[in-house]
């Protein structure tokens, strides 16, 4: 576990990164693969105050809420997937200023607002703010239900982080897995009732 805590500022900085490309990435398909890449450095940010075998754990039920949310995306389509514009959007450009706002607001907030927890490392702490202020900016700018869910599950993974230092028990590990799955049930239901179509495969029978 040495090395986890010797190289856990990558963790962080990675946690960071994944987030901003969540905010600005359209492509529901990086947008999945982002996410999924995120799953992995914040159950590296778990691992610090967790055994190995619960971080993954973690890992793995936010793999299968990436798979869930997928297999919806496979039904409905993949929206907008190819289209590549020639100029940025002001849209992008509004959210990637919003973005360097938060980041930076995170920066300066993140080494003192969890000081009542002693027992979370000042990296740890680092990603936790990271994630929840770039999932709730997530949760500000949009209304499509991947992006919406995507937000969700960002905050909740900010919110593991932290509160994994204070009750490290594999019940509430159970817990915050099933939330994650269950938020991307949902978000599942709700990209196949806006689509106003059956899914493919019921189509074709």
């Amino acid at each position: 576990m040495n090395w986890l805590e010797e190289f856990a500022i990558i963790a962080s900085i990675a946690v960071a990164f994944t987030g901003a490309l969540l905010i600005l990435l359209d492509n529901r398909r990086l947008l999945l693969v982002t996410l999924a890449v995120q799953y992995i450095f914040v159950a590296w940010l778990v691992g610090l105050s967790l055994p190995l075998q619960v971080a993954a754990a973690k890992l793995v039920a936010g793999l299968l809420a990436c798979a869930i949310v997928a297999v919806a995306l496979a039904n409905v389509g993949w929206t907008g997937q190819l289209l590549i514009p020639k100029t940025i959007p002001s849209g992008t450009i509004f959210r990637a200023i919003a973005l360097c706002l938060v980041l930076m607001t995170a920066l300066g907030l993140g080494g003192d607002i969890w000081m009542t927890l002693p027992k979370i490392s000042t990296v740890a702490s680092y990603g936790a703010t990271f994630l929840i202020a770039i999932g709730l900016l997530q949760l500000g700018l949009q209304e499509e239900p991947v992006k919406v869910g995507v937000g969700l599950l960002t905050i909740i993974s900010g919110f593991e982080v932290t509160y994994t230092t204070i009750e490290p028990s594999l019940a509430v590990m159970a817990l915050l897995a099933a939330v994650h799955l269950g938020i991307a049930v949902v978000v599942s239901y709700l990209l196949l009732m806006a689509s106003g179509e059956r899914p493919r495969s019921e189509s074709q029978s």
